[in-house]
């Protein structure tokens, strides 16, 4: 081999290892934590918000905690009254996928097709407005569909 070509195969070999490194997701422990410290800390009271909110207009909003297709998960029940839809839920989840690092999912269901919004590859990069804004977005959705 010529010695530019192994030089520059040394090159790529230790770039490569280093993006390879610096790409690793934590542990899978670590990762549930992180998300049952977001769930607690930032979802379940944003969701708990606009339940109130839903609850105060005569619908039965309900939280329910790793009732989703996946866990753990927390999910905004909407509690519509006359809705037909049997699930209407906006929630977050972990997800598990042979060969890709977890995530978690924020998603919603009507009627009961699943919907999913947004992926993240880490809790902490979901901060309150943007929990708040897939909140309200996905509600809205969820009524128009309910909606006669």
């Amino acid at each position: 081999m010529k010695e530019q070509n192994r030089l520059r195969l040394e090159r790529l070999t230790a770039r490569y290892a280093r993006r390879i490194a610096e790409g690793r997701t934590p542990d899978e422990a670590d990762f549930l934590r992180s998300f049952a410290a977001l769930r607690d800390d930032l979802l379940r009271p944003k969701m708990e918000e606009f339940a109130a909110e839903l609850r105060r207009a005569g619908h039965e909003a309900a939280i329910l905690l790793d009732q989703g297709h996946d866990t753990p998960s927390i999910e905004l029940a909407l509690g519509l009254q006359g809705a037909t839809g049997s699930r209407n839920v906006v929630g977050f989840c972990v997800i598990r996928w042979k060969g890709y690092p977890l995530q978690i999912l924020a998603y919603l269901e009507v009627n009961p097709p699943p919907f999913d919004l947004e992926r993240f590859a880490d809790a902490r990069a979901i901060e309150a407005p943007r929990v708040e804004q897939i909140l309200i977005d996905a509600v809205e959705h969820i009524i128009m569909c309910n909606a006669p």
